[in-house]
């Protein structure tokens, strides 16, 4: 037997005004979903055809600051604690402001003859001025947005240690991938690179405190999107002198890269930081100044636990 069942009937007038409701949701969605770019297009004359991100160019001159960053200075030797770390950031600039947090893990091996770690920015919020816009030739008309950061992961052998007459040497190798977001707006570069350095440190013993002096050297390389150059490749520097007391440590450090490109890829940067240490966590304050290629200041409040290495 075949069942009917009677649609609901609704009265015309109440019908004609669901219909225009749901019409306006649907249009409003087609707005939506197709941005206007035409702004763009005129700006930076696009000729019709050729992808957006050939406009852009692959540099810290011309991307957010957690881009392309100049990497750590290494100091010749692996920790010997297991560190979770959690941090603020604040980045200023003349045309863009950020706000990020960053986490970082670290953890020694094999009686603190490796070590492995990873650091990621989960997330950033932007806000650029227009003038910034342009000059990246970013896509969101009014320069907001968040984006997720690139991950990070780092291995480090301890070559050389506890030598009379020689420094602690230390090879470290680190790959970031590309899971960075927001390429349009220039936040990230959406492509994978790498890097790897070797850096000397040594300690001397002053009073009441211990001065470790360290410089490193090595090699840093990323993609573009240049047809005619598909990667940048780098040469990394960087030394710094470490205080360190019963109750805190100071911190200073000058790093930078060198590009081939000369497109604005050649970023320098200061870095200094005071580190409250305590039995179970520490905490740390630092500041960053690019002095080239790199127009960011950046400052940092960091929360660090750590514990004795779980693995002899």
């Amino acid at each position: 037997m075949l069942c009917y069942i009677e649609p609901c009937c609704l009265p015309e007038s109440k019908m004609k005004r669901l219909s225009l409701f749901l019409f306006c949701i649907l249009f409003c969605s087609i707005l939506h979903a197709e941005e206007d770019f035409g702004w763009w297009a005129a700006i930076h004359k696009w000729d019709g055809h050729t992808p957006w991100n050939q406009y852009m160019t692959i540099s810290t001159s011309f991307m957010g600051p957690n881009a392309l960053p100049v990497p750590e200075v290494t100091k010749g030797s692996i920790d010997t604690i297991v560190e979770l770390e959690v941090a603020g950031d604040y980045y200023y600039s003349k045309g863009d402001k950020t706000k990020d947090f960053y986490t970082r893990g670290y953890l020694p091996l094999f009686n603190n003859r490796m070590a492995v770690s990873m650091d990621v920015i989960p997330y950033e919020w932007f806000q650029t001025d227009t003038a910034t816009r342009d000059q990246r030739a970013a896509r969101t008309k009014n320069g907001k947005g968040g984006a997720g950061g690139d991950i990070y992961f780092y291995s480090d052998f301890q070559l050389i240690r506890n030598q009379k007459y020689f420094p602690d040497i230390l090879l470290q190798v680190a790959f970031r991938t590309a899971s960075g977001t927001n390429l349009r707006n220039a936040r990230y570069t959406d492509g994978a690179g790498y890097f790897f350095d070797i850096s000397a440190g040594k300690n001397y013993n002053i009073k009441k405190s211990i001065l470790r002096l360290y410089f490193m050297g090595g090699f840093y390389d990323y993609q573009t999107y240049d047809l005619q150059h598909l990667q940048n490749d780098c040469i990394l520097y960087g030394l710094g002198a470490d205080i360190n007391f019963n109750k805190f440590s100071i911190s200073q450090s000058l790093a930078g890269y060198s590009g081939y490109l000369d497109i604005g890829d050649k970023p320098m940067v200061y870095r200094a930081s005071v580190r409250m240490k305590r039995p179970h966590f520490d905490w740390k304050v630092s500041y960053q100044w690019g002095l080239n290629d790199y127009s960011y200041q950046r400052f940092r409040i960091s929360l660090i636990w750590h514990i004795p290495p779980p693995i002899k």
